[in-house]
């Protein structure tokens, strides 16, 4: 049985240097064979097919796999096939077939006024196939439906969602900052917090080394992981911003203790091994692009590794 940690280090091992195709037949397989430890897997193990498929440069087919990830996806009433849409007309405007990819788009525009994580997926979309402006009037458009709704109707996480993409799609295409832009601006600039996670090799060490800080990180990496893409969608969706992540060790923590002394169980010894990582440790930025690589480090892309994860 396969768990979301195999998918992505199949994905990982494909994505550099290893086989590509077998990759792709094993995810497929595991999907075709119902061997995936969680079944709700099964769109993502599909997704992470197509991607890898597609950097070989075999559109026609990652498109096939796409749109069985987007079948898979409304059979388990998952709410990401919105993603699995967006990647579908990304990969029709790419074959040529820029009417269909435009419908595919013009599909997915309802969902702006009532998903957050719409406006995301869908203006990057756009502007991968070369249509910011198209992009940019949606947002307005968009943005002007949610905010005419009466105080108490108004979804502050939708609202946010397309001020903030708004403002990005607005600056990358050389706009004029408007009314709504300034108000983003004037709000309070957050804490610009920086966070320690643990890589999965270091997330294995340290839980080898102190098995009591399962109750602190999760069990898994994948639980690690996710409650810390959980964690900062919300401090962000509070207002805050200008997160930098950094990257812990197990070594790390214990040279730390041996220099200055303490537990490492105590949470106050490890936040102060947080703040030595600030000196000493490059940061990734929180949230990299939709299509970036994912900040965890699997390699796999933002959209498909832990941005479905804060749900």
């Amino acid at each position: 049985m396969l768990t979301s940690d195999d998918l992505d280090g199949i994905g990982h091992d494909a994505l550099h240097g290893g086989d590509p195709r077998a990759a792709v037949t094993e995810l497929v397989t595991a999907v075709d064979q119902q061997t995936l430890a969680d079944p709700a897997d099964a769109g993502y193990a599909l997704m992470l097919a197509a991607e890898i498929t597609e950097k070989q440069g075999d559109l026609e087919p990652a498109l096939a796999l796409v749109e069985r990830a987007i079948a898979t996806y409304q059979l388990l009433e998952d709410a990401a096939d919105g993603f699995a849409r967006a990647q579908r007309g990304e990969l029709l405007s790419r074959l040529g077939r820029d009417d269909e990819a435009m419908a595919a788009f013009t599909a997915l525009r309802p969902r702006l006024v009532r998903d957050p994580d719409a406006p995301m997926y869908l203006a990057e979309a756009l502007e991968e196939c070369g249509e910011g402006a198209v992009a940019e009037q949606w947002l307005t458009a968009a943005l002007t439906t949610v905010l005419d709704r009466p105080e108490d109707k108004i979804d502050e996480r939708v609202a946010s969602a397309l001020l903030h993409t708004r403002r990005r799609v607005r600056r990358e295409m050389g706009m004029p900052a408007d009314e709504y832009d300034e108000f983003l601006d004037g709000a309070p600039a957050g804490n610009g917090q920086s966070v320690m996670f643990w890589p999965h090799d270091e997330f294995d060490r340290v839980q080898l080394r102190w098995p009591a800080f399962a109750e602190v990180y999760g069990h898994t990496w994948d639980d690690h992981r996710a409650d810390l893409e959980k964690a900062l969608t919300v401090w962000a969706e509070s207002g805050q911003s200008g997160f930098r992540l950094f990257p812990g060790s197990a070594d790390g923590l214990a040279e730390h203790v041996s220099r200055h002394g303490g537990d490492p169980s105590d949470a106050a010894v490890r936040a102060g091994y947080a703040q030595q990582l600030e000196t000493h440790v490059h940061a990734v930025a929180w949230p990299p692009g939709r299509n970036d690589p994912c900040w965890c480090g699997s390699a796999a892309k933002y959209k498909k590794c832990c941005l479905p994860r804060s749900r």
